[in-house]
C-alpha cells in the first residue's frame, strides 16, 4: 500500500465550499448530528469528495475531505447509473441480514470496500479513512448527498410500523429501506429499492431515503435543495407528532431535592472509581432533565432502557444497554429516608452483573429517583454519551407516540457491536487521548481568574487535566475558561462562581463540579488576599478580610472537597487524591507590617498539617506550597493597589522613593536574584501530585530566601 503512486487531487474550490457550508450547517444542529455521526459528499467531474469517517460535520474543513474516483466503486456495485434513472442495470442479488455481503467478501463488505477505496483514492495516503457508506454516496445520482441521523426523523425510522408511517406521511416522495447491514449490503439494498420504486412509478426515485433504525439520506444538485427537502421532512413528522396525545411517563419515582443532592455527591464519585479501567478515574456527567428522570423513575422508562438500542449511533457512542439500578422503593416520591450508602452499596455487584451479561462496563448508569450518569475518559466523551442517550430517549418517546418502538434486532445489534468500522469511527470521534503530567485529572483551582491561579489552571489543562476555574469574579473566570476551551477542547475548562468565605457558595461550586465531572482529583486552594499594614494602624476590617479569605476559605474548601476524594478512595483503595494549599514564604517566616497576611498563612500551614493527619486514612494527601514573591503578578505589580505601591505608601522599605526602589530591595533578598514565577511553583505542584509518600508538608519555592532546617 505504501508503494502506491500519488495521484493529484483536482481543484474544485467553489464546489467544496458549498459542501463545507452545508456540512457545518447540519453538523452544528443537534437535531441532525452528534459527534462523528453522519456524512456528506459532492461529486465533481468523476471525483467524489467525502467526509472521512469519525470526523465531525460541524467542524469539517475542505482539506479534510477525501477524494475518490467514482468508477471503481460502480464496478464494485455491479451497476452503471443511467442519466435519468440512476440505475441502467437491473438489481443484483443482495441479502439484508448481518451475514449478507458481496460474494467472497467479509461480513458487511468492509475489506472489499476499503480495498476499492484505496485503489480509487486521489492524493497522498494518510490515516484518514473513507466511510464504508461511500458506496451509496456514489450510487445516488445527485451532485450533493447528505446522510444524517435526525432525532425527529428517527421517530418514524425507529417506529414499529415505520414503513407504514413513511408511506402515509410521504407517499412516493420518500424511499423506505428496511434495516440492512451497513456497508456494501446497504448500498446494494438502496440500489435495489430505487430500481423497484422507479419501475413502479415510472420515473426517477425520490431524493430522500429513510433508513430503518438508522437515519436519513437526502440528495440534491444544490445545497438549497438539500436544505429544503430536509426541512420539509422534519415539518411533516412534527405535524404528525403534534396531532398525537401528549406523552406522559406515568408515575415517576423521584428523590426530594435535598436527598437527591446527597445521593448525587455519593454516587457520582463512586462511579468515577468503579468504572475506571486504567490509572485515572472516569469523567462522569450527570443529567436530571425531565426525560432523564422520567426514564430513570418510570416503568415505561425502564422498558425503553431495557428494550435495546435503536440505531448504530447509539451503540457506537453510548453502548447498547445502560445499567438500570433497581427501584429504591415501589413508586412514589422519596424524601430524605433514602440513604445514598444503600445505593452505592449496590453498584459493584450491579456493574459486575452488567459486565458479565454484556461483555463490558456500561457507559450509562440510570438511578431511579435521580437521573442518569454518562461516563467517558474525557468530558467530551462523557458529554457525547449523555447527549446520544438523551437523543435515544427522545426517539423512543416519539416512536412510542407513533404506535410503538422498534429496537434493533439482536443480530443487527451484535453486528454493529463487533464491527471494526464502527469501532474505528468511535475512536476517531472521541478525539486524541489526553497526555501530560496532569493527564486525566479533574482539578479545582480557586482564585483562578488571574495571576498565579490562572497560570496554574492554564498549565494543568495543557498537561492533560480538566480544570474548574473557581473565582468570585465569575465573569472573568468564565471568559478565561472560554479561551482555554478554544485552545484545548470542549469541557477542558469551565468557570464557576466561588466565594471561598461563604459555606453555601463553596458547597454549590463543589456540587457543580460533581454534576459536570463526577468528582475531582485535585484541589488547588489558591484564593488569597493581602492587605499590608501595621498592627497598630491597620483597620480591623482589613484584618478580618484577610483572615476570612486565606484561612476560613481554605478550611471551607477542604470541608466540602474531602468527602468527594474520600468516596473515590473507598471504592478504589489504590487511588489517592490531593489537596494543595498555595501558601507563602510568609507562612514560614514572619513579615513586618504584614501580620494579617503572615498570620493567616501560618494558620494555613497549621490547617494543612492537621488535615493531613485526619485525611490520610481517606486516601488524601494534603500539602502546602510556599512560593516566594511573584513580583510580576498583579498582587505585587498592580499600579493602583499592588504590594510595591502599598509598601511604598506604608514606608515598609526605608529610604525607598519609588516603586522600582521597593522592587530592587525585595529582589536583593533572594539568593537566586529574582522573584518566583508560576513555572517554579508548578514544578513543586506536579511533584506533590506525583509522589506517594509525603503529606502535611510545607514546601518552600523561594529561590533560597527561606531555608528550612
Amino acid at each position: 500500500m505504501s508503494m502506491r503512486a500519488v495521484r493529484p487531487v483536482p481543484d474544485a474550490p467553489r464546489d467544496l465550499d458549498e459542501l463545507i457550508d452545508l456540512s457545518r450547517r447540519f453538523g452544528t444542529n443537534p437535531e441532525f448530528a452528534r459527534g462523528g455521526g453522519g456524512n456528506s459528499s459532492i461529486k465533481v467531474d468523476g471525483v467524489l469528495y467525502i467526509k472521512p469517517s469519525g470526523v465531525s460535520l460541524a467542524t469539517l474543513a475542505a482539506d479534510e475531505l477525501i477524494a475518490l474516483e467514482v468508477e471503481p466503486f460502480l464496478d464494485l456495485l455491479g451497476s452503471r447509473r443511467g442519466a435519468a434513472s440512476g440505475l441502467a442495470d437491473g438489481p443484483a442479488a443482495v441479502g439484508t441480514g448481518p451475514d449478507a455481503g458481496a460474494e467472497g467478501t467479509p461480513v458487511g463488505g468492509t475489506d472489499e470496500v476499503m480495498r476499492v477505496a484505496l485503489a480509487a483514492r486521489l492524493g497522498p495516503l494518510d490515516q484518514r479513512r473513507p466511510s464504508v457508506e461511500t458506496l451509496f454516496h456514489i450510487l445516488l445520482p445527485e451532485r450533493l448527498v447528505l446522510h444524517t441521523h435526525p432525532t425527529t426523523i428517527n421517530f418514524v425510522t425507529c417506529a414499529g410500523r415505520g414503513a407504514e408511517l413513511a408511506e402515509a406521511l410521504f407517499g412516493d416522495r420518500v424511499l423506505w429501506v428496511p434495516y440492512t447491514t451497513p456497508g456494501l449490503p446497504l448500498a446494494r439494498a438502496i440500489r435495489d429499492a430505487r430500481h423497484a420504486l422507479e419501475g413502479r412509478i415510472g420515473g426517477p426515485a425520490p431524493r430522500a431515503i429513510l433508513l430503518q433504525n438508522h437515519g436519513l439520506i437526502v440528495g440534491g444538485d444544490s445545497a438549497t435543495e438539500v436544505v429544503a427537502t430536509s426541512e420539509w421532512l422534519l415539518d411533516v413528522v412534527r405535524g404528525e407528532i403534534a396531532g398525537q396525545p401528549p406523552f406522559n411517563w406515568g408515575e415517576v419515582e423521584r428523590l426530594e431535592p435535598a436527598a437527591a443532592r446527597k445521593a448525587l455527591l455519593a454516587i457520582a464519585p463512586a462511579l468515577r472509581a468503579l468504572l475506571a479501567t486504567g490509572d485515572r478515574l472516569k469523567v462522569v456527567a450527570f443529567d436530571d432533565s425531565v426525560n432523564a428522570v422520567g426514564l430513570a423513575g418510570s416503568a415505561l422508562g425502564h422498558d425503553f432502557a431495557s428494550g435495546g438500542p435503536l440505531t448504530p449511533d447509539q451503540i457506537v457512542y453510548a453502548g447498547s444497554y445502560p445499567l438500570v439500578l433497581e427501584s429504591l422503593e415501589p413508586g412514589g416520591t422519596h424524601g430524605a429516608d433514602v440513604e445514598p450508602e444503600e445505593i452505592v452499596a449496590r453498584l459493584p455487584s450491579a456493574l459486575a452483573a452488567h459486565s458479565s451479561a454484556h461483555g463490558a462496563l456500561p457507559s450509562v448508569v440510570i438511578v431511579p429517583g435521580l437521573g442518569l450518569f454518562a461516563a467517558g475518559d474525557t468530558y467530551q466523551q462523557a458529554d457525547m454519551v449523555r447527549q446520544v442517550h438523551l437523543d435515544a430517549i427522545e426517539v423512543s418517546i416519539g416512536a412510542h407516540q407513533l404506535g410503538g418502538v422498534r429496537p434493533l434486532a439482536p443480530d443487527e445489534r451484535t453486528f454493529i457491536e463487533r464491527w471494526e468500522a464502527e469501532q474505528y469511527r468511535r475512536r476517531v470521534a472521541s478525539g486524541a487521548a489526553l497526555s501530560g503530567r496532569a493527564r486525566g485529572l479533574v482539578a479545582i483551582v480557586t482564585g483562578a481568574a488571574q495571576g498565579f491561579g490562572l497560570a496554574f489552571a492554564s498549565d494543568l489543562i495543557a498537561q492533560g487535566a480538566h480544570v474548574v476555574l473557581a473565582d468570585i469574579n465569575v465573569g472573568q473566570a468564565e471568559a478565561e475558561a472560554r479561551t482555554l476551551v478554544e485552545r484545548y477542547g470542549q469541557g477542558r475548562a469551565v468557570g464557576v462562581a466561588l466565594d471561598v468565605t461563604d459555606d453555601a457558595s463553596v458547597a454549590a461550586c463543589v456540587e457543580e463540579v460533581v454534576r459536570r465531572f463526577g468528582g475531582l482529583d485535585l484541589l488547588v486552594s489558591n484564593a488569597g488576599v493581602l492587605r499590608a499594614g501595621s498592627v497598630t494602624t491597620q483597620p480591623i476590617q482589613e484584618f478580618d478580610v484577610v483572615t476570612r479569605v486565606n484561612y476560613r476559605g481554605y478550611f471551607l474548601c477542604v470541608r466540602h472537597v474531602a468527602p468527594i476524594l474520600a468516596r473515590q478512595h473507598r471504592v478504589r483503595p489504590e487511588y489517592w487524591g490531593d489537596i494543595i494549599e498555595i501558601n507563602s514564604k510568609s507562612g514560614l517566616a514572619g513579615s513586618s507590617r504584614n501580620s494579617a497576611y503572615a498570620g493567616s498563612k501560618f494558620g494555613g500551614i497549621g490547617l494543612t498539617q492537621s488535615f493531613a493527619l485526619e485525611l490520610v486514612g481517606d486516601g488524601i494527601k494534603v500539602n502546602a506550597i510556599c512560593p516566594g514573591n511573584f513580583f510580576d503578578g498583579p498582587l505585587w505589580s498592580d499600579p493602583q493597589d499592588g504590594l510595591f505601591v502599598q509598601y511604598l505608601r506604608e514606608g515598609k522599605v526605608q529610604g525607598a522613593a519609588t516603586v522600582e526602589d521597593v522592587r530592587r530591595f525585595y529582589e536583593a533578598k533572594v539568593p537566586m536574584g529574582r522573584g518566583c514565577t508560576p513555572a517554579d511553583v508548578l514544578e513543586a505542584l506536579y511533584y506533590v501530585v506525583a509522589q506517594r509518600y509525603e503529606t502535611g508538608q510545607a514546601i518552600p519555592v523561594t529561590g533560597g530566601q527561606v531555608m528550612l532546617s
